[in-house]
């Protein structure tokens, strides 16, 4: 007689634990979605920018120790690459944060420019 209830038992037990398994995991793709948002990214990035530049201590006198002028092109060359190289690190994070790598991205493109393509002369898939 105990056969049939313990089946029971461990038919709700398996049940359950494949229910923790799938929620566990819908939890996770949903934290990643919300944290690979453009919106996110922005903010994490201002927030970035922010506390690094209020990290760093400013001194008026930096432009004589270093020989250099504040209006020297080299100086705001550097700073535009670093910029530059910020905003390319975002993007990459969030590129394979949505497509899994860069390649994924580019299925992803052809398949929609692919559709577009289709559409425009009038095929259906």
């Amino acid at each position: 007689m105990l056969d049939p209830e313990i089946d029971t038992v461990e038919a709700r037990i398996t049940r359950r634990r494949h229910e923790l398994t799938r929620v566990t995991q819908e939890t996770g793709q949903r934290a990643v979605h919300m944290l690979s948002s453009p919106g996110v990214l922005a903010g994490a990035a201002a927030l970035g920018f922010l506390v690094g530049g209020g990290a760093v201590k400013r001194h008026h006198d930096s432009s004589a120790r270093s020989g250099r002028r504040r209006g020297d092109p080299a100086g705001r060359k550097a700073k535009r690459t670093g910029m530059v190289g910020a905003v390319m690190t975002g993007a990459m994070w969030l590129i394979r944060a949505r497509f899994g790598s860069p390649a994924g991205l580019a299925r992803y493109l052809l398949a929609r420019r692919q559709q577009a393509t289709a559409r425009q002369h009038g095929y259906q898939r």
